[in-house]
């Protein structure tokens, strides 16, 4: 969890999901405080390549690329945003296992 106490912004990413289907589990999103919108939040495959991308802070990732799901293994995220507060703007990066 990434959190800033002074800004109230709070940040919770999953470390992994598994989007096979069975209700549980089956889409990659942050659980986001204090925080007005995201600019962008972006995934990366292990290649860097960009693999989605989102501007809406409710959408999340289904695991899938190309119309097929995604190789199961680690994807880096990165999430530009600013704060409710003061419109400061904020990067931050983080990994995400998806299994299968």
């Amino acid at each position: 969890m990434i959190k800033n106490v002074d800004l109230k912004i709070y940040m919770l990413f999953p470390t992994g999901f598994s989007p096979n289907g069975d209700a549980i589990n089956n889409t990659f999103y942050p659980i986001l405080r204090g925080i007005q919108k995201i600019d962008e939040l972006k995934l990366y495959n292990r290649w860097g390549e960009l693999i989605w991308e989102s501007h809406d802070i409710e959408v999340g990732w289904d695991g899938t690329y190309g119309g097929k799901y995604a190789e199961q293994g680690t994807y880096t995220w990165v999430i530009r945003t600013k704060d409710l507060m003061n419109d400061a703007k904020y990067t931050y990066e983080g990994h995400i296992n998806l299994l299968k």
